[in-house]
């Protein structure tokens, strides 16, 4: 394989830079605070110059920012995921939903950067921005589903039950994502996901505060009543202190 040359390198250096300096403002000051203009300045450059390594100018940068932060976050979950035997399904799914929430509170500004109200920066990059993730994110959820599906099948409604355009989203939702799941099961894993992201994000959003200054107790229940609805309650261990 022949050497990156040293224009290479440079466009290179100078695309990570400029996606470090974004990061950098997006987890200081939001999303809303990043323009081209403070980025330039951060890297050392106008921001006309800028268009020479992002031609979508600010959303395109948005963007790759987003899938920097994407590749650290489910690099995490993964990991969470594999401190766990394969065959202790609760916790494979439990671990990396403590991770992802333990990110979220931690690092407000990204978690509203990819799961908040669409950005003005992110233009028109968001609904793809949206979609990546979302991808993603299955990716770390649906091998553990699939493998629980052919080991341990849990209940689900039956096609013939389902509302035929419920059927057909997650018939489409397999096809997108490659998680091979029948469309009952597949109905489990993403009730699963929005039951589990909405208490995540009532917390970040501050919506239960000042009323609940403690949220993990009620988060845990959660997980477990979850995992216990598809017959793993023995599985489930409490956070360790």
């Amino acid at each position: 394989m022949t050497a990156p040359g040293r224009r290479e390198r440079l466009r290179a250096q100078m695309s990570a830079d400029v996606r470090s300096a974004a990061r950098h403002v997006i987890a200081y000051q939001g999303v809303d605070a990043l323009t081209l203009a403070e980025i330039a300045r951060r890297v050392g450059v106008t921001p006309a110059a800028l268009y020479h390594h992002f031609e979508g100018g600010l959303p395109e940068i948005v963007y790759q920012v987003a899938e920097d932060i994407v590749d650290d976050l489910v690099q995490a979950l993964q990991s969470a995921a594999g401190s766990h035997p394969e065959d202790n399904f609760a916790m494979r799914m439990i671990e990396p939903v403590r991770a992802l929430r333990s990110w979220a509170i931690t690092h407000q500004p990204e978690f509203h950067l990819l799961f908040g109200t669409p950005s003005a920066a992110a233009g028109d990059a968001h609904g793809e921005m949206t979609s990546a993730w979302v991808r993603r994110l299955a990716a770390v959820w649906g091998p553990i589903f699939v493998r629980l599906w052919l080991e341990r099948p849990y209940p689900v409604l039956a096609e013939d039950e389902m509302d035929p355009r419920l059927r057909q989203q997650m018939l489409d939702y397999r096809e997108d994502t490659g998680v091979d799941l029948p469309p009952g099961a597949m109905v489990v894993l993403l009730s699963c996901w929005r039951s589990l992201y909405g208490q995540i994000a009532l917390e970040v959003f501050g919506h239960f505060a000042p009323l609940f200054s403690d949220q993990e107790p009620m988060f845990e229940l959660l997980m477990q009543e979850l995992v216990s609805g598809m017959g793993l309650g023995d599985q489930y261990q409490p956070p360790t202190r």
